[in-house]
């Protein structure tokens, strides 16, 4: 969005508060006679909310506007449904909890709905001619695809819809609140997002007191052997809402593959290095 502002497309941004929900009730309020989209994260990769869709959607409708759709966070956690969600655009990756190789991804787009491609090239159609196909999906898919890695995609969607998304969210949804129950009344753990709301993923942010997120971050996997995500996640905006621009975050995400004694592993480990 931030590449489309800088070429002259005017973006008016829903601000959050401080526990990074997003304050739907000034939505309308930014919506101007030239606004032609609303462009909105399902799951916020940072807090882990889920964005009420519906509440967007009808508003989107209501001003004849598209509704574009980041769902990177929760494709493959969340049951989609374009269609009943009023779901213009779709954008999602392959590599989280699609649980795809990365390097993957994909787009929907509503049919009917003319999109210029970022990217032309070689399609291996039409290739006589020197414009690139306009006919949906090939429009958007220049050059070569990532064969390998829709392969890999492939076989991880075979995987989900065997088990159900609901029973992989579930899981993690279990994993995830055994964790939050163990470290929410630490002394110094700050725990990031609304925890009063059901509707979620599984990912827990937290901080420890003062301590810089990055380092936190090396002591568990140096100490420990546990990966997290530190520092900004893509999200400089979410965080200031949360007030921790300076100093970042420690993002756990878990996967339907953890387990509890993991989930109890983590716990022990922020302990002790609260006792440092």
């Amino acid at each position: 969005m931030y590449r489309l502002e800088e070429n002259g497309v005017e973006l008016s941004i829903l601000p959050a508060d401080s526990k990074g929900v997003p304050m739907y009730g000034e939505l309308e309020q930014l919506i101007q006679k030239n606004t032609r989209a609303i462009v909105i994260t399902h799951a916020l990769n940072l807090s882990g909310n889920i964005t009420d869709l519906g509440r967007v959607s009808a508003i989107a409708q209501k001003y004849k506007l598209l509704l574009v759709v980041d769902a990177s966070q929760s494709a493959g956690c969340i049951p989609i449904d374009v269609e009943k969600m009023g779901i213009d655009v779709l954008c999602f990756t392959g590599h989280k909890g699609l649980m795809g190789p990365q390097g993957t991804g994909g787009i929907y787009v509503r049919e009917g709905l003319k999109i210029r491609p970022l990217k032309v090239g070689g399609s291996g159609v039409h290739s006589y001619d020197r414009e690139h196909p306009k006919e949906m999906p090939t429009a958007l898919e220049a050059g070569t695809l990532n064969g390998t890695g829709i392969a890999g995609l492939f076989s991880s969607l075979d995987f989900i819809l065997d088990t159900g998304v609901e029973v992989i969210h579930k899981k993690e949804m279990k994993l995830a609140k055994r964790f939050f129950d163990g470290i929410k009344d630490l002394p110094e753990v700050t725990v990031y997002g609304d925890w009063q709301k059901s509707e979620r993923t599984a990912i827990v942010s937290v901080n420890l007191g003062i301590e810089e997120s990055g380092q936190v971050s090396d002591w568990l996997w140096e100490d420990y052997g546990i990966a997290v995500r530190a520092g900004a996640h893509c999200a400089p905006l979410m965080h200031k809402a949360l007030g921790t621009e300076k100093q970042g975050a420690v993002r756990f995400s878990f996967s339907y593959f953890n387990t509890e004694e993991e989930m109890d592993a983590a716990i022990q480990a922020l302990k002790e290095i609260l006792e440092l």
